[in-house]
């Protein structure tokens, strides 16, 4: 018989013994050792309290990671990894699970629940769709490297995000971050990340990018000058060589237009999707 519960005394090596299991089989199989693992749980802010898994004769067979924060002015849980065991598979599990974890969240007063999923992954996008979630946003993920790109070096400062006040740039066209990219869920770990910027004499901020301080993936970026902004990011590929940045949304085409033009080329897409929780 399987039950449900939380993984708030769940060990890490049973997570990811779990999880393993549940990507041996993809075409690109994903393997995390226990302290990936729990570094992705950092990262995300994944609240293993609010998390839940399926077992059977006390092993793991499935699980949801949940992640909660503050995002669009709402308390909302995000769906950090979701996952059954193959063997598993089409057998009622994962709708069992979402259901027992939809009615313990229900508890907690979210607004809403996020994830997001891959375009071409109709199968998925359908279950969702018939569990209530909506499509809300498009994300494009790009990528460049740098080989051959005519570069020079330009004037920018550096700064770390726990002194960067991104709320008193003026003017500021934010490009409005991914759950994961958001600025609550940047703070929990604000010291792996950095943040380069430009500005005028008078220091007012013209242009900035909040990058990983390890790959320099860029994960949020704003400018009142685009031409600033270029500058930023190709200053980036100097130092990183290769940069990704993850979930821009599609209706920020200027800024589409500025990274092809760069030299950016697009990974894939993904849908974020929504469902209201309660009022």
């Amino acid at each position: 018989m399987i039950i449900y519960k939380s993984l708030k005394d769940v060990s890490y090596e049973e997570i990811s013994r779990c999880f393993n299991l549940a990507f041996s089989d993809y075409n690109l199989p994903l393997q995390l050792t226990e302290k990936q693992i729990q570094t992705h749980f950092e990262m995300s802010g994944v609240n293993k309290e609010l998390s839940y898994g399926a077992f059977l004769d006390n092993e793991m067979v499935g699980f949801i990671f949940n992640s909660c924060n503050i995002y669009n002015e709402e308390k909302v849980v995000f769906d950090a990894g979701t996952g059954v065991v193959p063997e598993q598979r089409g057998k009622g599990v994962f709708t069992n699970l979402f259901n027992f974890n939809e009615q313990e969240l229900q508890k907690y007063k979210i607004k809403k629940y996020y994830l997001e999923v891959l375009q071409q992954n109709n199968k998925a996008i359908e279950a969702y769709k018939k569990n209530g979630f909506d499509i809300v946003r498009e994300f494009s993920i790009v990528k460049a490297t740098n080989t051959g790109l005519n570069i020079t070096t330009e004037p920018m400062d550096y700064m770390e995000l726990s002194d960067f006040n991104i709320s008193s740039i003026e003017n500021c066209n934010l490009v409005k971050p991914s759950y994961e990219h958001s600025t609550n869920v940047l703070k929990i770990n604000s010291d792996c990340y950095s943040v380069a910027f430009t500005e005028k004499e008078n220091k007012v901020v013209t242009a900035f990018c909040i990058f990983s301080k390890v790959t320099g993936s860029i994960v949020q970026l704003g400018y009142t000058n685009i031409e600033d902004l270029k500058i930023i990011i190709e200053q980036l590929l100097l130092r990183f060589k290769d940069v990704t940045i993850k979930n821009i949304d599609i209706n920020y085409s200027e800024v589409l237009n500025l990274l092809h033009d760069i030299g950016f080329h697009e990974i894939t897409k993904q849908f974020e999707m929504s469902k209201k929780m309660c009022n």
